[in-house]
C-alpha cells in the first residue's frame, strides 16, 4: 500500500489528521483566488513525496491536494461539470520524475550572455527587461525582483527558430456535441535565436521576436481559415493580431482588445497561447507564490493519438466529463520542481482585461516553461482549468541535443483547458510530431509566406 509521508507521526494518524485538515480547506478555496490556495502547496524543500504507482481518485484525492495545482485540485474534486468522476478506471497514476534538458546552444548562450541582462521596475508594479540577448536571461533567479526575472525566463523560454506539425481539435460542451477541426501551426522565432548554424538575429526579422500562423485545414467550410500572431522583438510593445477570412478573400488586422477574444472559436484567448501567457509582460505585475514540487504530465506519447478526433477521443483519453483527460495507461504524472507565480493586470488595464489572476507553474530544469495555467475571472472566481500534458517529438535535428527525441519547452504539446463556468471545453493535441528546424518542410521556412501578414494574400492563390 502506498502512504503519503507526514514525518513524526504514525502512518494511520498522519493519514487522518492530513485529511481532517485539508479537506474543508481546500473544498472551501476552490473557488475564489486566494493566495493561501498556493501556500499550502507542497514546498520544494519538503521531503514528503509521493510513491510512483499511487493512484489518485476522486475519493482520495484529498491525501494528495498539496501536491496538486489549484486547477487539478478543482478537476479531481468533483465541484464544476468537468471533472475526474468517480469510475474506479479514471484516476491519476503517479510515475516516476524523468530528466529533461534543454538545445546545447540555449545553455551555451545563457552562460555567455545571461550578465548582460537587466530589469526596471515600472511605478506600476511591472517590469520592462533591457540588454537581453539569447538564452535564459537570469538563470538563477533571486532578491526583490525574483517575480519579475522568472516572467522574463519563461517570456524568452526556447523555442526553435521554426517549427511546425499538424494539430486536431475538438470543442465541447455539456451536452457532449463536438465540433471538429485539423490545422496547421508554424512558429517562427525570428530574433534571439538560439540555434546552431542560425543568427541571433533573422535578416529577415524586421522587428520582429515571434510569428505564430495556424491555418485550418478542415472542415471543407472552414478551410483556409488562418490566425496570424506576430511579436515584435521590443515586449513592450502591443502584438499584431491577423485573420484571414476565406468568405473574404482577405485579411483583417484585429484590436489590441482581441487579446481576450477567442481564438479561431475555442475556449483558448490570444493571450492563452505558448503554454500558458503569451500577453504582454510589462501590462503585468509578477508575484511570487514560492517553489513547489508539484505533479505534471511531462512525457506525454501524444504522437501515437490517431488524427481523427472521435478516435482519439473515444482511446486515448476519458469520456463524458473528463473529455480530453489522458488516461492514466497513456499517462503518468510526475513531480517536478516547479516556481509559482501569479500575473496580475496593472490598474491600467485592470477593468478591461478577462482574467484577474493568471497562476503560472515554471519548470525549473525545462528553461521555465509553465507547466500549466489557471486562471480567474475578473471577480476572482475560478474560470479556465488549464492543463499541458508534454510529450516528447522524434522529427530533432541531432546537432540540437545530442539525442534523438527532446520534450518541446513551448509548443507541440496536447493542450485541455475546461471552462469550468460555461460548462465548455477545448482539446488540441498534435496529429504528427512537430518538425523543428531542418526537419521542417523546406517548403514552410519561406518567411515571407509563412511568418509575416503580406503572406496572407498569398493565400488560396
Amino acid at each position: 500500500m502506498v502512504r503519503h509521508r507526514i514525518r513524526k507521526l504514525p502512518g494511520v494518524l498522519a493519514a487522518a489528521l492530513a485529511l481532517l485538515i485539508t479537506a474543508p480547506a481546500l473544498a472551501q478555496e476552490l473557488g475564489t483566488y486566494d493566495d493561501a490556495q498556493i501556500a499550502r502547496l507542497n514546498g520544494a524543500d519538503s521531503t514528503d513525496t509521493i510513491a510512483p504507482g499511487t493512484r489518485i481518485t476522486a475519493a482520495n484525492w484529498q491525501h494528495y491536494g498539496k501536491f496538486m495545482t489549484v486547477s487539478m485540485q478543482a478537476f479531481v474534486s468533483g465541484k464544476y461539470f468537468w471533472k475526474l468522476g468517480s469510475d474506479p478506471q479514471h484516476y491519476i497514476e503517479v510515475g516516476p520524475s524523468i530528466s529533461t534538458e534543454l538545445p546545447t546552444r540555449y545553455i551555451s548562450d545563457t552562460e555567455k550572455y545571461s550578465g548582460q541582462a537587466q530589469l526596471v521596475k515600472l511605478p506600476s508594479g511591472a517590469y520592462e527587461i533591457k540588454n537581453y540577448a539569447a538564452g535564459i536571461p537570469f538563470p538563477h533567479p533571486s532578491g526583490p525582483d525574483m517575480a519579475g526575472q522568472l516572467l522574463y525566463n519563461f517570456y524568452y523560454t526556447y523555442i526553435p527558430s521554426i517549427y511546425t506539425g499538424y494539430y486536431n481539435l475538438a470543442l465541447v460542451d455539456r451536452y457532449g456535441s463536438i465540433a471538429q477541426n485539423q490545422s496547421r501551426q508554424i512558429f517562427f522565432k525570428l530574433s534571439h535565436v538560439s540555434d546552431p548554424g542560425a543568427p541571433m538575429t533573422n535578416p529577415q526579422a524586421n522587428g520582429l521576436y515571434l510569428s505564430i500562423n495556424n491555418q485550418v485545414l478542415s472542415p471543407e467550410q472552414s478551410k483556409y481559415t488562418t490566425a496570424m500572431a506576430l511579436y515584435p522583438d521590443d515586449p513592450r510593445r502591443v502584438p499584431e493580431l491577423y485573420v484571414f477570412l476565406p468568405s473574404l478573400r482577405r485579411s483583417l488586422r484585429l484590436s489590441s482588445v482581441a487579446r481576450c477574444a477567442p481564438l479561431q472559436g475555442t475556449d483558448w484567448t490570444n493571450d492563452d497561447q505558448r503554454g500558458g501567457f503569451s500577453g504582454i509582460p510589462n501590462w503585468f505585475i509578477p508575484r511570487y507564490l514560492g517553489e513547489k514540487r508539484l505533479l505534471f504530465m511531462l512525457h506525454s506519447p501524444w504522437i501515437a493519438a490517431a488524427s481523427n478526433s472521435v478516435k482519439f477521443l473515444g482511446n486515448y483519453t476519458l469520456t463524458g466529463n473528463a473529455i480530453g483527460w489522458p488516461k492514466p495507461e497513456q499517462t503518468k504524472a510526475e513531480l517536478r520542481d516547479v516556481y509559482v507565480i501569479d500575473l496580475v493586470p496593472t490598474a491600467a488595464l485592470r477593468d478591461s482585461y478577462c482574467y484577474s489572476h493568471r497562476v503560472l507553474y515554471l519548470d525549473k530544469n525545462l528553461g521555465f516553461t509553465a507547466d500549466q495555467a489557471d486562471t480567474w475571472d475578473r471577480n476572482g472566481k475560478l474560470w479556465k482549468l488549464q492543463f499541458i500534458p508534454r510529450g516528447a517529438t522524434t522529427a530533432v535535428p541531432p546537432e540540437l541535443t545530442g539525442k534523438s527525441s527532446f520534450v518541446m519547452p513551448s509548443g507541440g504539446e496536447l493542450g485541455v483547458i475546461y471552462d469550468v463556468q460555461a460548462s465548455h471545453a477545448s482539446v488540441a493535441w498534435p496529429g504528427s510530431p512537430p518538425a523543428l528546424l531542418s526537419k521542417a518542410p523546406q517548403e514552410l521556412h519561406d518567411i515571407s509566406i509563412y511568418a509575416l501578414p503580406s503572406g496572407l494574400n498569398q493565400i488560396m492563390k
